[in-house]
């Protein structure tokens, strides 16, 4: 952990505490207190997890209450082919159930203090007595605080009641129900620096010292902690004001607790669109650190905005060929087990347009395989649906064969962007002796590749690539152009990362061998440079041994004349040849040790050493295309030593610059972290 200091004036630091103790208006200071109750008591079995919302009343109205819900358990399975030893890499991680059975535990955090609420309000509901607290069970808006898993909870001994209903009336009843539908927007994360994986002292306490700007048309901010939190008790300070005039239109305190049994705490739900909504808006954050020892912190800011047509970017993520008979199929290793790929899903959200595909086969290879077997699909831990596999056929080899299932599935809530990275794409569970093929199993969306303040936009009918190619590895693509003084595309900036498949179990070494990555960029002229590095790599025996083996051999190879002129014996011209074939096999084995790159205008070739199979490979092109104002660049297929079969998820990325607009990289999403950036690195020293 690293500790942030920050040189604040004494009496900036006095107002900052005394606002955590004093907060108005809004909700003023919330403490919270996590009560557990099974869902039967609150009618709610059979119900999804995500179609429902706790409110409370607070001061003259509802808030949108933090929720957890008891997580299942689940064994995954990475998903590797032609790997024999697949079942070592099983783990288990817990998701949010689909539906709420009778007995899943939800831990609700209430406000120590709440009232009656009136029997007409903008949200309905039923109302139900929690103890001494009045909570509303009320059908889920876009806005409502999403849940989290929580790993083995137990119920709360509080009385529990049904006491009324609460009519949803008045002219601003359930607000954002046509407006959500009627408006594209999207959902995205990021960080503050001074409340991002850092120490807080005891009793101490962090926060910004340059407010982060919100993109005009936020409509609501859910402020999260992470699990990378420290167990312990936290009091979270927020201030949104207007950028223009200095008027504050939300500002409160939450007091609440992490206890490290979640992946993510939700503190608190912000609708922006109650009061500053289309306004420019600069968003002031500090913490706390309620416990006598020090604490480690990590914050995230999860938004929702208007989308505009000038900063889309499309992302990809998964499997998919084209090739008939689909990837090489892959053994479930234990019963009951879930195949899992790992996705990167990156920061800066998708609109509500987003999708998960999967065209998967099945067969059974058992003498008691089922009629069909139905199968959920994840992003994990949220549930997006499942698919049905039918009995077909049995094969010459007597194992039970279903036919090909597909399923599409779109309109999941944005929660994993909570995550801010990496989670798997499962599929399961899946019956003892089942054998997956893979014809496609990826998930995609849209995202806008930044923020961009409300008056610079200058790329319009754009889309950057973000790809994600699965194939017991993990290939990342990232593409982003530069523009110069004139409004015109000077470089384009490829970055492509080939990583290992990182498990609890342990790390899935990559396949010594050459990694093939097809791109086209359609530009006239075009000239290209490229640098690459591997993360881990240190000096070995081979590197010490490579230059006495071609020494070796170059010696034996000048001796080779004299032998052949000087010596009569075969049996000794033969064991010179031994010797010879020995010295190059040798120097062949110690040469391909490490990992080299060659790049093309058209594509890369990732030749990975047996040294170096759990490196990480990270190769930078500089594309020159000469000032263009158009550009349209593709990335065709991903190939590795694995399988003769590509993956051909195809992603495409079109640029378009609007000439006459000012420039202006400011950038949030791309670095996690908001500044203005110079050039193409993320610049630690510069973020908000």
């Amino acid at each position: 952990m690293r500790a942030l200091q920050i040189v604040f004036p004494l009496a900036a630091w006095l107002v900052v505490l005394a606002a955590l103790v004093y907060a108005t208006p809004a909700v003023g200071v919330v403490e919270f207190r996590e009560v557990c109750v099974k869902a039967h008591a609150l009618g709610l079995v059979g119900r999804g997890v995500y179609e429902v919302a706790f409110l409370a009343r607070v001061g003259d109205g509802l808030i949108s209450l933090p929720y957890r819900v008891g997580a299942e358990e689940v064994s995954l399975s990475p998903l590797l082919i032609n790997m024999t030893d697949a079942g070592r890499y099983v783990f288990n991680s817990h998701v949010l159930p689909p539906r709420f059975k009778n007995d899943t535990v939800i831990c609700i955090s209430m406000p120590l203090n709440t009232a009656r609420p009136p029997p007409r309000a903008p949200r309905g509901g039923d109302l139900y007595q929690i103890g001494e607290a009045y909570v509303v069970v009320s059908p889920r808006q876009p806005y409502d605080l999403p849940p989290s898993p929580v790993v083995g909870p137990k119920p709360s001994s509080v009385p529990i009641k049904k006491v009324g209903v609460v009519e949803a009336a008045g002219p601003d009843a359930e607000p954002l129900n046509a407006a959500s539908t009627a408006v594209r927007t999207i959902s995205g994360g990021f960080k503050t620096r001074a409340a991002s994986n850092t120490t807080v002292a005891a009793y101490g306490m962090t926060f910004t010292t340059t407010p982060i700007d919100l993109p005009n048309g936020t409509r609501y901010i859910w402020l999260a902690f992470t699990n990378v939190t420290q167990p312990g008790s936290y009091s979270l300070y927020y201030k949104i004001y207007d950028a223009e005039n200095n008027a504050v239109y939300f500002e409160g305190t939450v007091t609440t607790s992490v206890d490290g049994r979640s992946p993510y705490y939700s503190v608190i739900s912000i609708p922006v669109y109650q009061k500053a909504y289309n306004r420019l808006l600069k968003l002031y954050l500090a913490v706390k650190n309620n416990n006598p020892t020090p604490r480690a912190v990590d914050l995230v800011i999860v938004g929702v905005f208007d989308t505009s047509r000038h900063m889309d970017n499309r992302w990809v993520a998964g499997m998919a060929t084209r090739y008939q008979y689909g990837f090489p199929s892959y053994v479930v290793p234990y019963d009951k087990a879930y195949a899992a790929i790992p996705i990167h899903i990156p920061p800066g959200g998708v609109h509500g347009t987003e999708r998960v595909r999967a065209k998967l086969g099945l067969s059974i290879c058992s003498p008691n395989a089922p009629s069909a077997v139905t199968a959920d699909v994840y992003i994990r831990p949220i549930w997006v649906g499942s698919i049905t596999f039918t009995y077909s056929y049995r094969d010459a080899a007597g194992c039970a064969v279903y036919t090909t299932a597909e399923g599409t599935f779109t309109g999941f809530l944005p929660t994993p962007y909570l995550l801010l990275g990496t989670t798997d794409l499962a599929v399961g569970p899946l019956p003892a002796g089942s054998r997956i093929t893979v014809y496609e199993l990826y998930v995609e969306g849209y995202r806008r590749p930044e923020f961009n303040r409300p008056w610079s936009p200058y790329l319009y009918s754009s889309t950057w690539l973000d790809g994600t190619f699965v194939v017991n590895s993990v290939l990342r693509v990232e593409i982003y152009p530069k523009v110069d003084a004139t409004g015109r595309i000077s470089d384009v900036f490829i970055r492509m990362s080939l990583s290992p498949i990182v498990t609890p179990s342990g790390v899935i070494p990559l396949s010594s061998g050459e990694h093939l990555v097809a791109y086209f960029i359609y530009a006239q002229t075009l000239s290209v440079q490229w640098t690459y590095a591997v993360e881990g790599r240190q000096t070995t025996l081979s590197d010490q041994l490579l230059p006495i083996v071609k020494r070796l051999n170059a010696i034996l190879s000048a001796l080779g004349v004299i032998i052949d002129r000087t010596v009569q014996d075969p049996r000794a011209k033969m064991a010179y040849k031994v010797v010879t074939f020995a010295g190059k096999v040798a120097e062949s084995a110690l040469s391909s040790a490490k990992t080299t790159v060659s790049v093309s205008s058209s594509g890369v070739k990732i030749n990975v050493g047996w040294e170096e199979t759990k490196n990480v490979v990270t190769v930078m092109i500089t594309a020159y295309v000469n000032g263009l104002t158009d550009l349209e660049m593709d990335v065709g297929w991903f190939q590795s030593p694995y399988s003769t079969i590509s993956n051909d998820l195809y992603a495409s990325s079109t640029i378009s610059v609007l000439k006459s607009l000012y420039i202006d990289n400011y950038r949030t999403w791309y670095c996690l972290y908001q500044h203005d950036a110079s050039g193409v690195g993320c610049d630690e020293r510069t973020f908000r």
